[in-house]
């Protein structure tokens, strides 16, 4: 079946800088950058190629953003721009990022990451999932074969395929601003207008 392309219109934010990038170019570092932190069982790097790959439970984390994977590889092209791969041996490479000004949570996960620096871009691959929750509420859902997120404007595109976890569909679900603004007040309330707390530090 021929694979469709959408763009959603709702605003995941999934991330709001590179996810695989470890160091920025000389533009980027305009404002200040999170700092990265890969644990991994083993790590190699080949300065001619400007290649890190990271092996064995690998755990990528960047602000408030955090990447699981069985292997991660880094390498920088001529230009400076990073570009990355996260894979699995078995189960689903996982990103999960929290926002807690604005009480929301992104999960994603697919059988393969992709970070292209130079077009800010990121690929999940492979019965793709992208959920979003405010509150611990899941308000938007995206399936496909392969979903894409574009960090310049805020946009995402899912492609169905024999891949997707519906073969050759894309799903997505997403409930209306009433939803997400009820969600959101009940958090203001639990936390008395404060941020939530982070689970990852």
């Amino acid at each position: 079946m021929k694979a469709s392309l959408i763009k959603l219109i709702f605003p995941l934010l999934i991330l709001n800088a590179p996810v695989l990038a470890q160091t920025t170019t000389p533009a980027a570092n305009a404002q200040a950058e999170p700092e990265t932190l890969v644990l991994s069982d083993t790590l190699s790097y080949d300065d001619k190629t400007k290649t890190s790959i990271f092996n064995g439970n690998v755990i990528l984390t960047r602000g408030q953003m955090r990447l699981t994977s069985d292997t991660l590889k880094i390498q920088e092209d001529a230009q400076g721009f990073q570009h990355g791969t996260a894979t699995v041996n078995s189960g689903k490479v996982r990103i999960f990022e929290e926002r807690p000004e604005t009480y929301e949570t992104i999960r994603s996960e697919g059988d393969r990451a992709e970070y292209n620096g130079k077009d800010d871009t990121v690929k999940m691959i492979g019965h793709a999932i992208v959920n979003r929750y405010i509150c611990g509420k899941l308000l938007d859902t995206v399936r496909g074969e392969v979903v894409i997120y574009n960090n310049k404007n805020n946009t995402y595109a899912a492609q169905g395929g024999p891949q997707a976890t519906e073969p050759g569909r894309v799903r997505s679900v997403v409930k209306p601003q009433s939803a997400a603004d009820e969600a959101t007040e009940a958090c203001r309330k639990q936390y008395n207008n404060k941020p939530m707390p982070s689970t990852l530090n």
